[in-house]
């Protein structure tokens, strides 16, 4: 963006549209979670058992976009709802930093640090694109830019499944080896993108794991009028957000 804006003389106004990037400056990440496979004693499988029946670790993380994990909570059994595992990363000292958000999928509520798309709403990628149409309102132009966004939290999970294939399967370590083993991949991770290493898939597609999204009324925390406020003060948020999108995006288009 840098670059564009070099080398075209480009506006603020031209970049954002160029790159489908808002002037919204609070996005620092993407946050998701992935199913690892693991190996584990007969009688305590069912815990593990994740809703496509198979034995795993539901393991969440969280990116900046630099392909980067910033945060990394493994170890949870295949059965755990992913905003329960949220929950209990922020209780353990998950921070947002204030005025910024992460993006998090349709299966999570809307807050001030953790923003999600609008349901029923048309946003995934390709969807746009088998469309072949430009939003026709705000709440289409925010979801098509959320999973810009959200792309790359899909891409860094699928480049690290691929980097490290012992985690496409089930090992006979320790269960507390095999999380940590998660853990560490992670770690090297960072270190090969620090060091400038490269990245080992192009694309990625079809590495993406289907989203579920979760059934009942899940919340980050216990308390039912603390999580309405939150929901209430995030939808404000998320509308606040797509409108002045729109509203620039609306006067781009008219000059």
């Amino acid at each position: 963006m840098f670059i564009y804006t070099l080398a075209h003389n480009a506006s603020n106004r031209d970049v954002q549209e160029r790159f489908e990037h808002s002037a919204e400056t609070g996005c620092v990440g993407a946050i998701d979670v992935t199913h690892i496979p693991i190996m584990i004693s007969l009688d305590k499988q069912d815990p593990y058992r994740n809703r496509k029946q198979r034995l795993s670790q539901n393991v969440m993380v969280a990116c900046d976009f630099d392909l980067r994990f910033v945060y990394v909570r493994a170890g949870w059994e295949g059965s755990a709802s992913d905003a329960r595992i949220l929950q209990h990363s922020i209780k353990q000292g998950f921070e947002v930093p204030r005025g910024k958000y992460y993006l998090v999928d349709a299966g999570y509520a809307n807050t001030l640090n953790f923003i999600a798309p609008y349901k029923g709403v048309r946003y995934h990628l390709q969807e746009q694109g088998r469309a072949q149409s430009r939003p026709s309102n705000y709440k289409e132009l925010f979801n098509l830019r959320y999973a810009s966004l959200r792309n790359h939290v899909e891409r860094i999970i699928s480049i690290f499944k691929i980097r490290f294939l012992i985690l496409k399967v089930a090992t006979f370590h320790p269960i507390d080896s095999q999380t940590g083993i998660v853990v560490a991949a992670y770690m090297f991770h960072n270190f090969i993108c620090i060091h400038n290493g490269t990245y080992v898939v192009e694309d990625f597609d079809n590495e993406v794991e289907e989203t579920i999204v979760p059934n009942g009324d899940e919340s980050y925390g216990e308390d039912v009028d603390t999580m309405n406020s939150e929901r209430n003060t995030g939808a404000r948020k998320i509308d606040e957000i797509a409108m002045q999108m729109w509203s620039d995006y609306c006067s781009y288009r008219r000059d």
